[in-house]
């Protein structure tokens, strides 16, 4: 019995994650294809290295609202694609605010409470290569999807389970 018990909690657990990378239309999915779409400088289906990056480079200014060349905690947690607000609506504020809490501390490599520029940058080619499935220099729209970390932790904690 108590194997049974765990098993389905863990089974529970693990559902939240798989439909937030499901195919399934969700705010969350809509939001990260309007995402993928703003990256493609050149519309083809996919999108390379440089395009990352720069949309990467976009969003660290972005975010370093001091303009001092790194994000703090506060400055991460603030900024936001609009995945705050689909977190809110479906009443999962906390669940968003632990998946914002891990990507910075995945992040800050070298813990000291700041994302300094060249940790952005060495996240977003570590992102990109990870997202990259079939390792050919490209992300598909599926690849970003359910591989880029942000899309990955954000879409699983602001889907209700």
């Amino acid at each position: 019995m108590k194997s049974l018990t765990t098993t389905c909690a863990l089974l529970l657990a693990l559902s939240g994650p798989a439909l937030a990378q499901s195919k399934v239309n969700t705010p969350g999915r809509d939001l990260a294809e309007l995402v993928f779409g703003s990256i493609e400088e050149h519309p083809k289906g996919a999108i390379d290295m440089g395009e990352f990056v720069n949309f990467g480079r976009d969003i660290f200014v972005s975010m370093d609202s001091d303009e001092s060349g790194s994000v703090s905690r506060e400055e991460f947690t603030a900024w936001d694609f609009g995945f705050n607000f689909i977190a809110a609506d479906s009443g999962q504020e906390r669940a968003y605010e632990t998946a914002q809490s891990i990507i910075f501390a995945i992040w800050d490599h070298d813990a000291d409470g700041e994302i300094e520029r060249r940790e952005y940058h060495k996240s977003m080619v570590w992102d990109f290569r990870r997202a990259d499935v079939d390792d050919d220099a490209f992300l598909t729209q599926d690849e970003f999807l359910s591989g880029y970390i942000i899309n990955v932790a954000y879409r699983a904690a602001i889907t209700s389970q």
